[in-house]
């Protein structure tokens, strides 16, 4: 039996995770028995950081595919190279290995980024290899995987624009794994591990992770703010020289959070009156007097 705690911590602490003990749990589970991993979760709650994290600790080379409706099939599995075809024919020498293939060829890490947004009929292309890790390559070879070869795909359930609804078989052949954000405490650390903080400044992590949790809150706003919004908050307001200052705050918070919300349709705020309101609600609590 593997030590699953003792690899989880020692994930933790090479590659300065903070929390997220359950979710590297069941990902490491899942591995461990031969699975593809699906990981579901908004805008960075650090989908891409675990799946990095997991294949470096694997020791395990890490291909990544950023998906779009743009993705064909040879951005998955390569493509023969014209003038090379022409000069040499149909041989390997002229051929340009996708991360699919390089994967399975050198039993890596296949990381897809937000799968959803990957055409149906690219998607299909990856039955054969996530089942029988097989791959099939016209006029070239057939790959049988490495032993090493794993694959972790992440999807953003909130994208609504340029997404196509993944195939139940494709779906079939993956273990599910959901993040959710992180709890108050633990977004705090994260925020005091991004950023350089003076004691003076002590206050800030937990002004800016209120802000942001309270966007997520919001019935005006469909989709609330990540860590990166606090993170990118608090790196402002170190800057300015009054760190108690509201007009100080309203400003870093318009400028950190306006392209990290999405309101509802309908609202008559807009983005930058429901970021002042929120900054103005917290400042005016008595936690942060």
């Amino acid at each position: 039996m593997v030590d699953k705690i003792g690899i989880i911590q020692e994930i933790q602490d090479t590659y300065k995770i903070i929390g997220r003990t359950e979710e590297l749990k069941k990902i490491i589970l899942a591995h461990s028995v031969g699975k593809n991993i699906l990981i579901e979760g908004e805008v960075g709650v650090g989908k891409t950081t675990l799946a990095s994290a997991v294949s470096s600790y694997l020791d395990s080379k890490f291909y990544r595919i950023d998906c779009a409706e743009e993705t064909l099939t040879h951005n998955l599995i390569g493509y023969f190279d014209p003038p090379l075809v022409i000069a040499k024919g149909y041989i390997e020498d002229a051929y340009v290995y996708g991360p699919l293939a390089s994967a399975m060829i050198n039993g890596g890490c296949l990381f897809i980024n937000e799968i959803n947004r990957m055409p149906e009929s690219t998607q299909n292309i990856l039955l054969t290899a996530l089942d029988e890790k097989i791959l099939e390559i016209p006029k070239l070879r057939t790959i049988r995987a490495n032993e090493k070869f794993f694959v972790i795909a992440t999807l953003n359930p909130s994208a609504h624009v340029g997404v196509t609804v993944l195939g139940e078989a494709l779906k079939d052949r993956f273990i599910w794994i959901k993040l959710e954000y992180q709890n108050p405490e633990e977004e705090i650390e994260i925020i005091k591990q991004e950023v350089n903080f003076d004691s003076q400044d002590e206050k800030i992590p937990k002004i800016a992770q209120e802000i942001i949790q309270i966007t997520r809150n919001n019935t005006s706003i469909r989709r609330g703010s990540s860590i990166r919004g606090a993170i990118d908050l608090a790196a402002l307001m170190t800057q300015y020289d009054n760190t108690s200052s509201t007009k100080n705050w309203v400003d870093a918070a318009v400028m950190a959070l306006y392209n990290k919300i999405e309101l509802e349709d309908g609202v008559n705020k807009s983005k930058k009156e429901l970021i002042t309101d929120i900054v103005l609600a917290v400042l005016n609590k008595a936690d942060f007097q």
